[in-house]
This record gives structure tokens, C-alpha cells and sequence, in this order.
């Protein structure tokens, strides 16, 4: 009987194309669970600035009437 010949590794090319381009996937969609969850914390930050942004602003028009009733009219400058 005749040996079957040696697997050539022309043979194995698309078997080891799938896999790299698995790998190449793979490593893409890595890369993009990254940068969401990046934008995520960042988004975070910023809505914890604009919330302390708010609260600075409803005390500075607190302040602010408060000094409207304290101040007369006639010393209040133009």
C-alpha cells in the first residue's frame, strides 16, 4: 500500500485564515468594550460636575436675592 501523501500546508491556509481573522475580531471588539467603557466614565464625571455646577448655581441666586433684600434701593450702583 502507498503511504497517503504528506498534508501540504497549502491544505491548512483557510483553516489558519479563519483563525486570524477570529483573533482580529476579537481583539476589535476588545478595543471597543474599551472605549465605551472610557466614554461611560467620563460621561459619569461630567454629569457629577454639571450636578455640582447646579447646586453652585441655585446658592450664588440665593445669595444673590438675599443681597437684593438687604441692600436698599439708593445704594444699589448701576
Amino acid at each position: 500500500m502507498a503511504d497517503p501523501p504528506a498534508s501540504n500546508w497549502k491544505e491548512w491556509l483557510p483553516v489558519a485564515s479563519f483563525f486570524v481573522v477570529i483573533a482580529g475580531a476579537l481583539l476589535a471588539g476588545g478595543g471597543y468594550i474599551s472605549q465605551l467603557r472610557d466614554n461611560t466614565r467620563r460621561l459619569d464625571a461630567l454629569e457629577t460636575r454639571v450636578e455640582l455646577l447646579r447646586s453652585i448655581d441655585t446658592r450664588t441666586a440665593r445669595i444673590e436675592a438675599k443681597l437684593e433684600v438687604l441692600v436698599p434701593e439708593k445704594e444699589r450702583r448701576p
